[in-house]
Order: C-alpha cells, then sequence, then structure tokens
C-alpha cells in the first residue's frame, strides 16, 4: 500500500496570492504622467495630431514608439520578469518589474525622438522670420529654433516623458 502525505507551505502561498493581486490590482503608464506639465499635455496633443492653423504637421511618438518590436519584446521580458516574481511570492521583485517595464518604455519614447521624426522642421523654424498668423490675421515675427530635430527645443516635453505605477 502507498501512502501519500500532502504538506502546504501557507505561508508562502499567502505571500503569492498578495504578489498576484498585487499585479492584478496595479498597471504600469507610460508617457506624459499625471505629474507632467499642463504645456507639454497641449503640446503633445498638438504634435501627436498637427495643426493646420499653426502649421505644425502630425508627429504621433508616444504610440509608434511604444509599437516598435525590439522595445515591445524589452518591456514584455520586464513584465515577464515581475510576473515571475510574483509567483514565487516576492512582492519587491513584482513591483521593481513593473518600474523596470514602466522606465524601459520612457526611454524607449525619447530614443525614437532622437533618433528623428519626421517630417523635418520647416527653414522658418529653424531660422526664424515672418509668417502670417491666420488667427490674428496678421504677420508675427517667429524667433528661430535651438535645434534642428523636430520636438527637441526646450527640453520641457522630452524630459516630462516618463511612468508611474497606479491602481487599476
Amino acid at each position: 500500500m502507498l501512502k501519500l502525505q500532502v504538506a502546504e507551505d501557507t505561508d508562502r502561498l499567502k505571500k503569492r496570492e498578495r504578489c498576484l493581486r498585487y499585479l492584478r490590482e496595479h498597471k504600469v503608464d507610460v508617457g506624459l504622467t499625471s505629474t507632467a506639465s499642463a504645456r507639454s499635455k497641449f503640446l503633445l496633443g498638438i504634435h501627436t495630431r498637427g495643426s493646420p492653423i499653426m502649421r505644425i504637421p502630425p508627429r504621433p511618438v508616444v504610440q509608434p514608439a511604444l509599437a516598435q518590436e525590439g522595445l515591445r519584446a524589452e518591456m514584455g521580458e520586464k513584465l515577464l520578469a515581475s510576473c515571475e516574481a510574483a509567483f514565487q511570492g516576492d512582492l519587491s521583485g513584482a513591483r521593481a518589474g513593473l518600474e523596470e517595464a514602466g522606465q524601459r518604455g520612457a526611454d524607449g519614447i525619447r530614443e525614437y525622438i532622437d533618433a528623428g521624426i519626421s517630417p523635418p522642421n520647416s527653414p522658418v523654424t529653424l531660422s526664424g522670420g515672418w509668417i502670417y498668423n491666420r488667427v490674428a490675421k496678421k504677420g508675427v515675427m517667429v524667433k528661430g529654433k535651438a535645434g534642428d530635430k523636430p520636438m527637441l527645443d526646450t527640453g520641457g516635453l522630452y524630459n516630462d516623458f516618463d511612468y508611474e505605477v497606479t491602481e487599476r
């Protein structure tokens, strides 16, 4: 006759359940977070959709950057590590995995901008000069931009790309 004895480690099961509950109740948001400035949120909206009145072509950044296969794979590896840590009952490892995935996403957006975004800036944007303001219905002087890359001038929007781990 064969006897089978099962011993459960209830402490480990409780830790695992707590960690898995944490992952179910939390998510990582990447892009402009709640701490981003209102100016950055406004600028991202204009750059994402473009503005014919302001003569700004659409230059979406967040979605195309995060859709890159290599970046998605790297973020997926970080999230997988978070899940594995949670399954082992390691709450700090689960949190760290979410944080690392978010940080990689924010860095990926900046790398996408650094690589250059089409279309390039217009000559008047780079050097400055007179343009016709359709809203005010008059000519206005525009000063030139500091750099030649789209979406990189003062660095305010660029530096506001971040991540945050929030509750669902």
